[in-house]
C-alpha cells in the first residue's frame, strides 16, 4: 500500500451546509491519495451528518475540539495528520478537482519547497465580507480610503500576490481572477491561510502553530508558513493550487468582532517577521495603525457593537507586549 501523501485539515464550526460543498470538492479530486482531517469546535447543526455522510467516500477522521482559540484549534490539524504532506483550507472553500494532484507534484519537483498556496477566488460580491475589502465598489470618502490603502499601504500592488509590505498590511491578489495568469511557481513572502501546504517534518521541526496567537488567530497560519521558511526552504504561489472561498457569515465569523485580541496578533507578527528600525518602515506602520483604529471606530458604530473598539487597546497592550522584535 502506498504511503500517505496527503492530509487535509478541515476546522469547522456551525457551517454544515459550506462543509458539504467543501467535501463534495474534495470527493473530485483528480489524485486520491489522501485523508481529511475535520477539525470540529462541538457543532449542533448538521455538521455531524454531513460528516457521516461522506466518511463512506473519503478517507475521514473526525477530531473534536471544543477549544475557541483558533491556533490551537489548527494546530490539531497536522499533529492528528498521517500524511507527508498537510494542507489546511477553511470549511467554506470549494477546491479544483486538480488541487491535491498539483500540490503533490509541486512538492514532489522541488524539494527545495517547504510550502505552497494558490489563488483563493472570491467573487465580487463577497469581496465586502472580508474587512480588507469592506471599501471596495464604493463612491466617495470610501473610495479615497481604497485608493490611500492601495497606493500607501499596499505600495501599489493590489494584484500582487503573497506579498507583506512595510506598513504589515498583505497583498490581497490571489483573490482576484488576475492571479489565475501567473505561470510556473513564484516565491512569495507567505501562503493564503485558507489554502495553505506545507511538509509535516517542517511543522514538527518549528513545533507547529504558536499559542500566543489568541481568540480567532488571524496571523498565526502565516507565522508558521514563515518559521518554515526560516529552516531555509521556499515558499511558493501556483496559480494550478486553486480554491474558490465562498466566505460564510456562520460559525466563528462573529468572533472577529473581537478586535484587541486581533491587534495584539499583527503586532505579534509585525515584530517578529516584518518590522525593520528604519524610518521607511516606521512611518509606513505608524500610519497603517491610525487607518485600523479608524477602521475600527467605524464597525464599532457602524453595528453598534463596541468591541470593534477593544482595538485602541489592542494597539497598547500589543506595543507592550510585542513592541520589541521578536525572537
Amino acid at each position: 500500500m502506498a504511503r500517505l501523501k496527503l492530509s487535509v485539515a478541515v476546522c469547522t464550526y456551525e457551517r454544515g451546509e459550506s462543509l458539504r460543498e467543501c467535501l463534495e470538492s474534495l470527493v473530485g479530486q483528480s489524485y486520491k491519495n489522501f485523508e481529511v482531517v475535520i477539525i470540529d469546535g462541538g457543532s449542533k447543526d448538521v455538521t455531524n451528518e454531513v460528516i457521516e455522510e461522506y466518511s463512506k467516500k473519503l478517507k475521514i477522521k473526525k477530531v473534536v475540539y471544543k477549544g475557541k482559540e483558533l491556533s490551537r484549534v489548527r494546530d490539531q490539524g497536522w499533529r492528528k495528520a498521517k500524511g507527508e504532506l498537510v494542507s489546511w483550507i477553511d470549511d467554506d472553500v470549494v477546491v479544483s478537482p486538480d488541487w491535491a494532484k498539483s500540490i503533490v507534484e509541486i512538492m514532489d519537483k522541488n524539494k527545495d519547497v517547504g510550502g505552497v498556496s494558490g489563488p483563493t477566488l472570491v467573487k465580487k460580491e463577497r469581496l465586502s465580507e472580508r474587512d480588507v475589502f469592506s471599501f471596495y465598489r464604493k463612491g466617495g470618502i470610501w473610495k479615497t480610503l481604497g485608493e490611500i490603502w492601495e497606493e500607501w499601504f499596499l505600495e501599489g500592488n493590489r494584484y500582487q500576490v503573497g506579498r507583506i509590505f512595510k506598513s504589515g498590511a498583505w497583498s490581497p491578489g490571489s483573490n482576484f481572477p488576475e492571479s489565475l495568469r501567473i505561470k510556473g511557481l513564484q516565491d512569495v513572502d507567505y501562503l493564503e491561510a485558507c489554502n495553505m501546504t506545507l511538509r509535516r517534518d517542517l511543522v514538527k521541526k518549528v513545533g507547529g502553530f504558536d499559542y500566543g496567537y489568541t481568540k480567532v488567530a488571524e496571523w498565526c497560519e502565516l507565522d508558521l508558513a514563515k518559521r518554515v521558511a526560516e529552516e531555509g526552504k521556499r515558499l511558493v504561489f501556483s496559480s494550478k493550487v486553486k480554491v474558490n472561498h465562498n466566505i460564510s457569515r456562520g460559525g466563528v465569523y462573529p468572533r472577529r468582532t473581537r478586535a484587541k485580541e486581533r491587534m495584539e496578533n499583527f503586532f505579534k507578527f509585525y515584530f517578529r517577521h516584518v518590522y525593520k528600525p528604519r524610518v521607511d518602515y516606521v512611518v509606513k506602520f505608524l500610519t497603517y495603525l491610525l487607518f485600523l483604529n479608524g477602521y475600527w471606530t467605524y464597525k464599532a458604530i457602524e453595528t453598534r457593537n463596541m468591541d470593534w473598539l477593544g482595538g485602541y487597546w489592542g494597539t497598547v497592550s500589543g506595543f507592550l507586549k510585542h513592541g520589541q522584535k521578536e525572537k
